[in-house]
């Protein structure tokens, strides 16, 4: 499976919990509304009984007042009647009402009438008469009787206003620990598949970094550890792998090329000694007389091969005569100077003299820098030969 793939698998919980957390946030959002509005209507409620109530009691006082000629004005009784009326009317016509309302509707509609007959004796002109109708035991009991009915309509209302509050936190507090319980189940779920993909992804490069370095310290050749369904360790593990494969192949041509190559190195190497020993003809002439050309350039490990063979061939062949031609040479340094140095002192010590024969004229001033006596100068190798020791 792609790497991709898992990772949005493992994000996929969190994805669904923001999914959910806002259908619960929408469904919670229209119970609270619901709820806000019965707290809404709890709290109308409430304040309109005690507006009733206020209204009531000023409605007794007006009337109290125009009967003892202190107010003229009546116009203000029925608005707060209309206002009174317009409250109850909304459980005395739809008849949702309690018995608190009904009651509290009958017995305002009571003191209506108590009032309207009132001030129509009052109108008659029969002061007296209006104001013991409005002293009456009757009228002082409905009085009562309407104040009991508000406290207690007050009272219905408060703890329906109360409930509604505690309904609208309760539905609060359930879409809040709705959504953080399912928020947190879900991170808790992506968590765990996160670290479950984390460690599955560590363990295999663990694995392929612990092949990788046994390969390097000890071996050459091997097999990578498998890492799983993951698509990008599995491309990962083949290219390691083929470059194993290939880095192999390689070392495999370039141990054959090393081969050959050393193979043609020492056959040049073997050549270069046969040349060099070719290069460096010691020749008898005559009786315990050796001839040996110098031919090229004579540079330092050439200049001991010389010593050496020339050296070697003095005690062998128990040459009491060395004829050296120098018209073969390239070129005359301070290293051609100092080996044939060594090679007179070399012959001296072992008896033997020393010709150098076929000086060219543009060698002439160079071998003037050795030492006198060293050696021992013949134009040509017959004139050598016939020179006494």
């Amino acid at each position: 499976m792609d790497l991709r793939t898992r990772l949005i698998l493992a994000l996929s919980p969190l994805i669904i919990a923001l999914l959910l957390f806002g259908l619960v946030a929408f469904f919670n959002r229209q119970r609270v509304s619901q709820a806000v509005d019965e707290v809404d209507r709890a709290s109308k409620d409430l304040i309109e009984v005690a507006q009733s109530e206020s209204l009531i009691l000023l409605e007794q006082y007006n009337v109290s007042e125009i009967i003892a000629g202190r107010q003229n004005d009546r116009s203000m009784i029925e608005s707060q009647r209309a206002t009174i009326r317009s409250f109850l009317s909304e459980y005395t016509d739809q008849g949702n009402g309690s018995f608190i309302e009904l009651e509290l509707a009958a017995r305002f509609e009571v003191m209506v009438a108590q009032h309207d007959a009132a001030l129509t004796v009052f109108d008659r002109g029969n002061r007296e008469e209006a104001l013991a109708m409005i002293s009456s035991n009757d009228y002082h009991r409905n009085i009562r009787a309407i104040h009991s009915l508000v406290i207690g309509a007050q009272r219905e209302y408060e703890i329906q206003y109360l409930q509604a509050i505690s309904q609208l936190e309760q539905i609060v507090n359930e879409g809040f620990w709705l959504g953080a319980t399912v928020t947190g189940v879900a991170t808790v779920i992506a968590i765990t598949l996160a670290v479950a993909l984390v460690w599955q992804i560590g363990r295999h490069v663990d694995s392929l970094t612990a092949d990788a370095e046994r390969l390097t310290q000890t071996e050459t050749d091997g097999q990578l550890s498998p890492v799983g369904s993951i698509n990008q360790l599995r491309r990962l593990r083949d290219a390691f792998q083929h470059l194993l494969d290939v880095n192999r192949q390689r070392q495999q041509q370039l141990a054959t090329a090393l081969q050959a190559q050393q193979a043609q190195l020492a056959r040049e190497l073997e050549l270069q000694a046969t040349i060099r020993a070719l290069s460096l003809p010691v020749t008898p002439l005559g009786v315990n007389t050796i001839f040996l050309p110098l031919v090229g350039h004579l540079d330092a490990e050439r200049g001991k091969q010389l010593e050496q063979t020339l050296l070697d061939a003095i005690q062998q062949r128990r040459a009491r005569k060395v004829v050296i031609d120098v018209s073969g040479l390239a070129t005359f340094e301070e290293e051609t100077l100092q080996t044939l140095i060594r090679v007179g002192q070399g012959a001296r010590l072992l008896g033997a003299q020393s010709i150098l024969v076929g000086v060219r004229a543009d060698q002439a001033l160079h071998f003037t820098q050795l030492p006198s006596g060293l050696f021992t100068y013949a134009r040509d190798i017959p004139a050598a030969l016939t020179m006494n020791t």
